[in-house]
């Protein structure tokens, strides 16, 4: 178990290292900048996932995370990572890119969903940390069950239209996440 948990922290930090190394990069993170994680194997709890302390943010044309990955350290990805994993047991990666329309349009449309707050009653509103789960839970069952990449969040008053990419491992996930700086 603890092997398995250095393991996660280690690929975690290779993944952010080369989502940093990439000049463009911060042309791809959000106002409210990008949290990535990473889940040990069957996990069933906010402790389980890692992810970069204080998110990896951007300043003047660079991209850069202040602390190496920690467990617990984000409970938004980490909401995305478990709910995607009631699912799929090997869906264990995430990202949240910013929402750019040029992206959006190119991506397959069989391997995305788009999640519209308005779906969401206003009891569930109300109930602190669960849009996340919710918009992961709408997902799955438009895919029927299946495992897909992209998510997309379209916001709503003062919550920002994020792109989210699932995968099985955090480097995976961050090689899609480059592979679209050429729509931007």
């Amino acid at each position: 178990m603890e092997d398995d948990r250095q393991d996660v922290l280690r690929r975690l930090k290779e993944a952010a290292d080369l989502f940093i190394s990439n000049p463009r990069s911060f042309l791809l993170i959000p106002e409210i900048r990008t949290n990535l994680g990473y889940a040990i194997s069957g996990a069933k709890k906010v402790e389980d996932v890692a992810a970069i302390p204080g998110r990896i943010t951007c300043a003047f044309g660079k991209s850069f995370y202040c602390m190496p990955p920690q467990f617990g350290a984000s409970d938004h990805i980490a909401r995305v990572i478990l709910t995607a994993m009631k699912y799929d047991l090997t869906m264990r990666s995430a990202i949240d890119l910013r929402y750019e329309e040029s992206i959006v349009k190119s991506l397959p449309k069989e391997e995305m969903c788009i999640f519209n707050r308005s779906v969401e009653s206003q009891e569930s509103r109300n109930l602190e940390r669960h849009t996340m789960n919710l918009m992961v839970e709408f997902c799955y069952k438009l895919w029927k069950g299946e495992s897909h990449k992209f998510i997309i969040d379209e916001g709503d008053v003062g919550k920002e239209k994020t792109l989210f990419i699932l995968g099985k491992d955090p480097v995976e996930v961050v090689k899609a996440s480059l592979s679209l700086l050429d729509l931007v």
